[in-house]
C-alpha cells in the first residue's frame, strides 16, 4: 500500500475514534440531564426562630443611683489623759465595750496623793486659824481686815484641796462616754501624758455615712428629699442595713462638683464598723402602680418586639413608641394602651419584622 493510501486510513481512523468519544460524552450529557429533570427538588426551608414571650405586669419602679462611700462614727471620743505620770494599770483593748466611767487605765497615784495630804494639811491649819479668828470677830475682838484675810486664806486652801482631790481622781482615767474602743495605743509602763490619748471610743450604735453625690442629682433629691430612702450593702459581703437620711448639703463643692448626703445606720449595725468601704443605694423617686416589663425585652437600639397569636409573627415596635424616663435599671415602663400585647424578651435580636416564629414558653 502506498505512503498516501496508508497517510488516508490513519486519518479516518482517527475520524473514527473521536466521533464515537463525542457520542459517548454525549450520552452521558444526557444521562445526567435526564436524571437531573428527573429527581425530585428539595427546597431547604429555614426553621422558625425559637423566642419566649411575657406580658406587662403591675409594679412599682423604684429610681436609685449607687454610689461608694465609707463608713465613720458619728461620735469618736479619744479620751486624753489629764494628768501626767507611768501607767501602772491599763485593762482595755481595741474591741472591748465599755461602760461611761469605767476605769480604762491606772496612772501612779504617789505624787497626787502626797499633794492631797498636804493640801488637806494645808486646810486644816487654815482652818483652825479661821475658826479662832471667827470667834474673836464675832466677839469684836479682832478688825474686819483680819478676819477678811484669813478667810480669804481659807478659800485658798480649800481651792488647793479639791483641787489636789481632783488630780487624784484624774490619776484614774475613765471612759467619758459608753462605747467600742476602736484603739488602745497604750501599755503598762507608758508614761501618760497630753496630748497621746489612752484609747479611743466610739458608739458603734451611732454611725453615719457621708456620701459623695454628683451634682447632676442634686435638683431631684432636693425635690424627693421627704421620699429618699438609702440602702447600705458591703461588697464581697452579704452583710446590708438601711440608713434614715439626716441632711443634704445646701452647696456644690467647687472643686469636686459634688455635695454630700449625710444618713444615719439605722439597720442592723452588727456587720458594720468604722472605716468599712460600703456601697450606698439612694432610691429617690417610686412610680407604683404602672405597667412594666423588663429590661431584657429591648434591643440594643431601646426597640421591641411583640409577638401576634393571630398571624403567630414577630412585629417590630420602634422605641419612640414606648420610650419612658420611667425605668431603672431592671424594669421600664409600658403605655398602658400595650398592657395586652405579649413582647418577645428572649430571641428579639435574631428575629425580623414580621417573620413567624415559635414560642417555646408564654408567662
Amino acid at each position: 500500500m502506498s505512503t498516501k493510501k496508508k497517510g488516508k486510513m490513519k486519518f479516518i481512523k482517527m475520524i473514527i475514534r473521536y466521533g464515537i468519544l463525542l457520542l459517548v460524552i454525549a450520552g452521558l450529557v444526557f444521562i445526567v440531564q435526564y436524571r437531573i429533570s428527573t429527581t425530585e427538588k428539595i427546597v431547604y426551608v429555614a426553621p422558625k426562630p425559637s423566642v419566649r414571650i411575657e406580658k406587662p405586669y403591675i409594679d412599682t419602679i423604684e429610681k436609685d443611683a449607687t454610689f461608694p462611700t465609707y463608713i465613720e462614727a458619728s461620735d469618736m471620743i479619744a479620751v486624753i489623759p489629764f494628768v501626767q505620770g507611768t501607767i501602772i494599770s491599763y485593762d482595755v483593748k481595741v474591741g472591748d465595750y465599755v461602760y461611761k466611767n469605767q476605769v480604762l487605765a491606772k496612772i501612779d497615784p504617789t505624787l497626787f496623793e502626797q499633794q492631797l495630804i498636804q493640801a488637806q494639811s494645808a486646810y486644816d491649819a487654815i482652818k483652825s486659824t479661821f475658826d479662832r479668828v471667827e470667834a474673836l470677830y464675832k466677839k469684836k475682838a479682832t478688825t474686819a481686815q483680819n478676819y477678811d484675810e484669813v478667810r480669804a486664806k481659807l478659800y485658798a486652801a480649800q481651792a488647793q484641796l479639791e483641787l489636789a482631790q481632783v488630780q487624784m481622781d484624774y490619776s484614774n482615767v475613765k471612759a467619758p462616754v459608753t462605747g467600742t474602743v476602736l484603739m488602745a495605743p497604750q501599755s503598762t509602763g507608758n508614761v501618760a501624758a497630753a496630748p497621746n490619748p489612752i484609747a479611743v471610743i466610739a458608739n458603734l450604735n451611732s454611725q453615719i455615712v457621708n456620701i459623695q453625690v454628683p451634682e447632676k442629682y442634686y435638683d431631684i433629691f432636693v425635690k424627693n428629699k421627704d421620699k429618699i430612702t438609702i440602702n447600705l450593702s458591703r461588697p464581697q459581703s452579704d452583710a446590708t442595713t438601711t440608713a434614715r437620711l439626716l441632711s443634704i448639703d445646701p452647696y456644690i463643692q467647687a472643686e469636686s462638683k459634688v455635695f454630700i448626703v449625710k444618713a444615719k445606720l439605722n439597720g442592723d449595725l452588727t456587720y458594720f464598723r468604722p472605716g468599712m468601704y460600703a456601697l450606698a443605694t439612694i432610691t429617690y423617686e417610686r412610680i407604683e402602680n404602672v405597667y412594666v416589663l423588663s429590661q431584657k425585652a429591648k434591643k440594643l437600639d431601646g426597640a421591641v418586639y411583640y409577638y401576634d397569636e393571630a398571624d403567630q409573627k414577630a412585629h417590630y415596635l420602634a422605641k419612640e413608641l414606648i420610650i419612658s424616663t420611667d425605668e431603672n435599671n431592671d424594669l421600664f415602663r409600658v403605655p398602658e394602651k400595650y398592657s395586652n400585647y405579649s413582647f418577645i424578651v428572649e430571641g428579639q435580636n435574631t428575629v425580623f419584622d414580621s417573620q413567624k416564629v415559635n414560642v417555646i414558653t408564654t408567662n
